[in-house]
């Protein structure tokens, strides 16, 4: 196994403070500083340097964290090559996913992975995007599924492959008894009047709608602040305003709400991608998550 401590030292590279990177893993900050401490003190180099509130790896800490995400990609090779030779498929797989990922995607994978196989033992925890690359090295997770632009800054310098796995079509989501349901399809400049229901300013949900506004001539004109989708649709169905909701995140019915799609040529997306450590693609365990997403992922649209 390798020494769990190096996988603490990724962390606080990513997270540029002990205590960021304790939150993302779980721990305390003081846990991980005395494990850092002692790792330092046992290949007897600084691995750390302050910088004001943060923290900045030395050159060498730099040179080990390196060395670090080389031999995990090196043990994820090992594991794949010995899960092979199991004859049963068995084990922990643990997914890691943002919400609505959660409810559309892994649920309904999950369940088809453990009526296939009943020795694999998935295991479910939700991720938001941009904690994903940092869960995947640390070994909290073993495939993660992430939105674009949220989380990607970072994958070049990681030991993470990451692939496509599908697009997103953002939605309106409106009242039972507006205007737009006598319609198919409805251009998003045609809503330039509406009052809209979208996350604040620093969420992900503002700046999606406020990019896909713009580019067709204004800015929304927001009526209440609720990123949440529970609370989102209890203030659409309302009639508090209208918002928009990625296609498939309205996995649970509301009665006076109703889901209606976007026409033109440059109708927002999300791209959903699919991440793992370098070296698993091939263990069993992860190319049974990976086929079963994608058939969630036929199946889904299919149906649309």
């Amino acid at each position: 196994m390798i020494d769990a401590r190096l996988q603490l030292l990724i962390a606080v590279s990513e997270y540029k403070t002990v205590t960021a990177a304790a939150e993302a893993l779980y721990r305390s900050p003081s846990g991980v500083s005395k494990q850092l401490k002692e790792l330092a003190a046992e290949l007897d180099i600084d691995l750390l340097e302050r910088q004001g509130r943060r923290v900045r790896l030395t050159p060498a800490g730099q040179r080990l964290v390196n060395h670090a995400r080389a031999l995990n990609a090196q043990w994820e090779t090992a594991l794949s090559d010995t899960a092979a030779a199991a004859r049963q498929l068995c084990g922990p797989v643990t997914i890691g996913s943002f919400p609505t990922g959660i409810s559309s995607l892994v649920t309904p994978t999950v369940s088809q992975l453990r009526t296939r196989h009943g020795s694999l033992r998935p295991l479910v925890v939700e991720t938001y995007s941009r904690e994903v690359l940092v869960a995947l090295e640390s070994g909290a997770i073993d495939v993660g599924l992430f939105v674009a632009e949220e989380a990607t800054s970072r994958i070049e310098d990681s030991h993470i492959d990451v692939c496509d796995l599908m697009d997103d079509p953002i939605d309106l989501l409106i009242p039972h008894d507006h205007p737009f349901n006598d319609r198919e399809r409805v251009a998003l400049v045609d809503a330039a009047h509406e009052e809209w229901i979208t996350g604040q300013s620093h969420q992900d949900s503002y700046a999606e709608l406020l990019a896909a506004t713009r580019a067709v001539g204004y800015s929304p004109r927001v009526a209440h602040y609720a990123q949440e989708l529970t609370a989102v649709t209890a203030l659409v169905a309302a009639g508090l305003g209208i918002a928009a909701v990625p296609r498939i995140a309205m996995t649970i019915s509301h009665p006076n709400v109703n889901q209606i799609a976007l026409a033109g040529r440059d109708v927002p997306r999300r791209r959903i991608l699919l991440a793992m450590r370098r070296g698993s693609a091939e263990n069993p365990r992860i190319e049974a998550v990976v086929a079963a997403l994608r058939e969630r992922i036929a199946d889904l649209r299919r149906d649309q």
